[in-house]
């Protein structure tokens, strides 16, 4: 123990002390370490404390400089001699932040937090009242999105919130020759002017998929031409049928006829005749509805003139 403390005491002599001697120069007494000199404390604790300050009271100054800004444009007599006194006490304790003044800067931070606190609750109070204004306008934004889509989505087909419905127009490239009654079978569902929701078209028949009640409705057109071909001195029945077929109990039962019995002579060029029905009835599911006519080589092939369709008005108690 005593050979480690001697080399200690070594370990703590100058340079110069140990450079006076040799190994073996004898020692005048016991050595001792210098006293160590009292530590100051650093500048750089006083610095950063100095810097946080100035930032701190540089944001409020800012913050309420920019709301009497604003309240002194709406504000026909500017900024009052309050806001005056409270820009005077913001700016005399940022000058006095090299101080190192407690106790002033506690006084001052009291008389700016009464005197400022007007200022302060109004400052807060546009805030909030503006976050209010962005929110609702954002809740607005949200409803509307939630209303539009809904509507997107009762605009697919075959939604099952979407009423049943369905309009078929007449496909041209397929309609029966002939003067006799015919069964009108070859429709378009999806092309141009047709369309079709929670119904089914199968075989040239409207499909019936929910109970209810329907409004079913027809309009057919004739027309013809002399260049067509001569059909002067002939009586043509025109006639449409819309009938309902069940499956169920195999029956068939026509709900609407309509047409007239005409005669064009040979003294006219262009002769048309258009038939339009319409009616409501109570259809189950799985019924059929379908489209007969006379003379079904003068219909007249637009989307426009050829056409039939129905939808559901009410449920069935």
């Amino acid at each position: 123990m005593r050979r480690a403390s001697r080399d200690y005491t070594k370990y703590l002599r100058g340079s110069e002390e140990m450079g006076s001697g040799g190994p073996g120069a004898p020692h005048e007494g016991p050595l001792h370490a210098p006293p160590a000199a009292p530590h100051a404390p650093p500048a750089a604790s006083r610095s950063m404390f100095v810097a946080l300050l100035g930032l701190g009271l540089g944001q409020v100054v800012c913050s309420v400089a920019l709301f009497l800004y604003f309240r002194a444009q709406m504000d026909p007599n500017r900024i009052s001699e309050d806001d005056t006194d409270c820009f005077k006490r913001l700016f005399k304790l940022h000058e006095n932040a090299d101080l190192q003044d407690t106790a002033l800067e506690s006084e001052d931070t009291k008389l700016i937090s009464e005197s400022c606190r007007r200022i302060k609750q109004a400052f807060q109070g546009a805030v909030q009242k503006e976050l209010q204004h962005i929110v609702g306008s954002q809740h607005i934004k949200a409803e509307k999105a939630m209303v539009e889509s809904s509507w997107l989505d009762l605009a697919k087909r075959g939604k099952p919130d979407m009423p049943p419905f369905a309009h078929l127009t007449i496909n041209a490239t397929d309609i029966p020759s002939g003067s006799h009654r015919a069964s009108l079978s070859s429709w378009y569902h999806d092309r141009g002017w047709a369309k079709i929701s929670n119904m089914t078209f199968r075989n040239g028949k409207l499909i019936v998929n929910q109970d209810g009640f329907y409004y079913l409705y027809a309009n057919i057109c004739f027309r013809h031409h002399e260049t067509s071909g001569d059909i002067a001195g002939e009586y043509l029945q025109l006639m449409v049928y819309v009938t309902k077929t069940s499956m169920k109990i195999s029956s068939s039962h026509t709900l609407m006829k309509g047409g007239s019995t005409k005669y064009w002579s040979g003294k006219s060029e262009f002769h048309f005749y258009s038939i339009n029905i319409g009616g409501f009835f109570r259809l189950r599911s799985g019924e059929e509805i379908s489209i007969q006519v006379s003379n079904p080589s003068l219909l007249d092939p637009d989307q426009d003139s050829t056409y039939f369709g129905a939808f559901k008005v009410l449920d069935i108690d």
